[in-house]
């Protein structure tokens, strides 16, 4: 367990502490008042005039296809050779890919034409981004980047029943080192019976209930009341919309506290200011404008590289024996992924994979992610592991992105170094279990204990949006330019031009508080 500025949380004692919805994710009218807010989700005072569309991270839906997003081959063509041999579990049957011709078309990057494809040199050569179908500067990369900016976002409820723990790191670091991030953002109701030690910014819509040890590394948003009899710690600020109950302070607000007029603080001691005046706390995930993912695989479905590769749709269909299947650099379309013992997919560079039906893994699941490769894996049905599984990356969870339409379920062992997006269910985990990467999930129920490990690379992987273009609102702008203010991608000025939970760094950039 973490210890921040000498608070230690085995030394707590037992108490309660609960946190009621009072209409959050309403945006406060700029009325000159005082501050009303913290990083992404609240207003300024002074704003008097005018309207400014704020940067929105979470994402936004994707039509269907009308452009083309392939490869075009301009060599000869691409060998596909099968090696078979016994095993203890039967034959095994090796595929691989001749790289030589795909992605190797085209001589701009996909931000500067309007009939760009996805076999760009820069793509294949390990920058730039593949085009979504039916855009002509929005990439995958800026689909990540803006989906996965919490460790933990949650559509509705979240409740754990085991110690549940958050902290941050960067990949793109030459010597990666913990970082005191990672935030977690709860449209529903945050219900804690164990310690919790979050690293990051903890942002909830509704109410927080503990009865346990509870740490917030850096700021506290809540939409409701907050009634605290166990000892509790909050680093930096608290916004809260509602009371702060409980028969004796028990809960340290490090910073200062945002109130609301004519509610009350019985339950935190201050030690900087108290601060009364409107406040706002946002919704932090944006579950009301889901990803398409079934446009973005039936995009995908028209335009690949199967059969520049010699890929067949079916070829990961109904697998009895264990294969392995190697695949380079490309856009893949597959009707289903289904294997009884044992499948292996290898990636040795950049690669988009869309699957029409499910991904059902009865035996041993390797997605194996090269030094070089990143994946982009859209899933339109459910995904299911019933025995070990190994998923993406857990040194470079940013390199592997996933989007399912349906369920994943975990039955046995898994390793996942990956970002999931998966917002029309719950995601349970029982057990101890550990996610290098983060979660995007219609809900949260966890009964063991459960650590995100969130890598905050994936704000900076490449994407092909160019930067001050027009915008409608923040899903169309990124970094260096990421608000959307008159139309125009601009630099940001504040942290309210950042979408929950980023803050406004030097240079306009958005993103998390330092490390």
């Amino acid at each position: 367990m973490v210890v921040r500025n000498g608070w230690s949380m085995f030394c707590l004692a037992a108490a309660l502490m609960a946190c009621g919805d009072s209409g959050a994710g309403e945006t406060a009218a700029g009325n000159g008042t005082e501050a009303t807010g913290g990083p992404g989700g609240t207003t300024q005072a002074a704003s008097t005039t005018g309207e400014s569309s704020t940067s929105d991270t979470g994402s936004g839906s994707v039509g269907e296809s009308d452009g083309h997003t392939g490869t075009t081959p301009t060599t000869g063509p691409v060998a596909t050779t099968t090696d078979t041999g016994d095993t203890s579990t039967g034959t095994v049957t090796t595929t691989s890919v001749d790289t030589t011709s795909i992605g190797t078309t085209g001589d701009t990057t996909a931000a500067d034409t309007d009939d760009s494809t996805t076999g760009e040199p820069e793509f294949c050569a390990g920058e730039g981004s593949v085009l979504l179908p039916g855009e002509t500067d929005k990439c995958t990369g800026d689909l990540g980047e803006n989906t996965f900016t919490f460790a933990l976002c949650s559509c509705t409820n979240f409740t754990t029943a085991g110690i549940f723990t958050v902290d941050a790191f960067n990949s793109g670091d030459n010597m990666p080192q913990p970082l005191h991030g990672g935030s977690v953002g709860i449209n529903g109701n945050y219900t804690a019976i164990a310690l919790a030690d979050i690293g990051g910014t903890l942002w909830v819509d509704g109410k927080v209930s503990t009865v346990a040890a509870h740490e917030v590394g850096e700021i506290l948003q809540c939409g409701g009341n907050v009634s605290a009899t166990v000892l509790s710690h909050v680093n930096e600020d608290a916004f809260v919309e509602g009371n702060i109950g409980g028969l004796i302070p028990l809960m340290t607000i490090d910073g200062d506290l945002y109130q609301p007029a004519g509610k009350v603080n019985a339950g935190a001691n201050v030690l900087g200011q108290t601060i009364k005046g409107p406040v706002s706390v946002a919704t932090p995930c944006d579950c009301s404008n889901p990803i398409d993912i079934a446009g973005i695989v039936e995009g995908y479905k028209q335009d690949n590289d199967n059969e520049l590769a010699g890929i067949e749709a079916d070829e990961l269909a109904d697998l009895v024996l264990p294969k392995e299947i190697e695949l380079p650099c490309g856009v893949y379309f597959f009707t289903d992924i289904e294997h009884l013992l044992a499948l292996k997919i290898k990636l040795t560079g950049r690669t988009v994979i869309a699957v029409e039906g499910d991904l059902t893994s009865i035996g041993l699941f390797d997605f194996e992610l090269g030094p070089d490769a990143e994946l982009d894996l859209f899933i339109k049905g459910n995904a299911s592991f019933a025995d070990i599984a190994t998923i993406g990356d857990t040194e470079r969870p940013a390199a592997f992105r996933m989007y399912v339409g349906g369920v994943v379920t975990f039955a046995s062992l898994f390793t996942f170094g990956g970002n999931l997006y998966q917002p029309h269910a719950v995601f349970n985990a029982g057990g101890l279990a550990e996610i290098w990467g983060s979660l995007f999930v219609g809900g949260l129920n966890l009964v063991g204990a459960f650590a995100i490990h969130y890598d905050e690379a994936i704000l900076d992987i490449d994407g092909c949006e160019p930067p001050g273009g027009a915008c409608f609102d923040g899903d169309d702008c990124g970094n260096p330019t990421p608000t959307c203010k008159q139309g125009e991608c601009v630099p940001c000025e504040t942290n309210e031009d950042c979408g929950p939970p980023l803050t406004c760094q030097p240079g306009g950039v958005c993103f998390p508080l330092p490390g």
